[in-house]
């Protein structure tokens, strides 16, 4: 029995490589072999035991890879093509089939993708998985696979992106320049906006600055309403991009955004602390809240598009490649503060 190498998370603060069952080829999937995979924010909150899963957990949903084999009814990809992971999309539901598989309904019913006893997410730090051939996309052979693993934070992005409905000529504030705040901004300098960036870190504003912001405030000695309204004119932020997960960002956040304004809630909220809303205020100034979660297929295409073309500079996000066997030095790397992503290599 062939077997496919893996690092799990057993248990909170705990990583173990283990082997797998390496899974067959079923009518309608490819077997994807893992050729890098990027260490998630969620990867890392869940070795930290700060966002709660199921132990033991399989993570690593940034992936790229090769096609090593195709299932009966695959007419897409064949064996050698160069492919990202998507989410588990079933392609199957009113969600899925309306383009709006971020909510896709039948992710938890899907078959797994490796025979494991515990909880998958993504499941690239295993190092071949089988999946539905709708839940990869071709690349170009040229395209370097480790930036490739990046298509899914990119395609993310693309989608909040895509919500705010940004137009040539509108202020854009992206509060954190973690990678997240760092694509926001990119994708909004292609839109076309001009790009206000918050943010404590100091090497983090320079970054802002030197990859395009019009301007980069420090919250920590700067009051970002205000000195928005300075930059516009005293009207505020046509949209507010919010990537910091604290319930205190959101007032400030708020209370920036001009007439018509919209508010992005791109941050993953794990604080279920609320947060005071006036509605009055909402009401009059005919604002917008908007929530948005992981990307669609058409995201993950218009990702893997500017990726491809060389729109986004991918390398700017990558500090630091291990081989599996260095997973764990991979994870230790990943947790220092400042880090953007850190991929592991088969």
């Amino acid at each position: 029995m062939e077997k496919a190498r893996a690092l799990i998370i057993p248990a909170q603060n705990r990583l173990e490589f283990t082997e797998l069952e390496k899974p067959g080829v079923r009518d309608y999937e490819v077997l994807l072999k893992v050729k890098a995979c990027s260490l998630c924010t969620l990867d890392r909150r869940v070795f930290l035991g700060t966002r709660a899963r199921q132990f033991p957990f399989l993570g690593g949903h940034e992936v790229s890879g090769i096609v090593e084999a195709c299932g009966d009814g695959v007419v897409g990809v064949q064996k050698g093509d160069s492919v990202i992971l998507t989410s588990a999309y079933c392609n199957q539901c009113e969600m899925d089939r309306t383009g709006r598989g971020t909510q896709c309904i039948n992710k938890a019913k899907e078959p797994q993708r490796v025979n494991f006893n515990g909880f998958i997410q993504g499941g690239g730090l295993c190092e071949y998985l089988s999946v539905p051939a709708w839940q990869v996309i071709k690349l170009d052979p040229a395209v370097d696979l480790d930036h490739a693993a990046l298509t899914e934070p990119l395609a993310c992005c693309i989608h909040s992106i895509n919500k705010g409905r940004i137009r040539l000529g509108d202020t854009v504030v992206v509060i954190g320049m973690g990678i997240m705040g760092y694509f926001h901004m990119k994708l909004a300098l292609l839109r076309g906006a001009r790009v206000i960036v918050s943010e404590m870190d100091e090497a983090r504003r320079q970054k802002a600055l030197e990859g395009g912001a019009h301007a980069v405030l420090d919250p920590s000695g700067q009051d970002l309403c205000e000195e928005v309204r300075k930059l516009t004119g005293g009207l505020g932020a046509d949209v507010v991009v919010n990537t910091i997960p604290s319930p205190a960002v959101w007032d400030s956040a708020i209370q920036t955004l001009a007439p018509y304004g919209r508010l992005i809630a791109y941050s993953s909220q794990d604080s279920k602390t609320p947060i005071g809303v006036d509605f009055g205020m909402m009401h009059s100034r005919e604002i917008e809240f908007i929530g948005t979660l992981n990307p669609t297929i058409e995201d993950n295409d218009m990702a893997v598009k500017l990726i491809a073309y060389g729109l986004i500079d991918m390398e700017e996000v990558i500090d630091g490649r291990f081989s599996f066997e260095q997973g764990k030095e991979a994870f230790a790397a990943a947790m220092k503060p400042g880090a953007y992503r850190v991929i592991i290599k088969y």
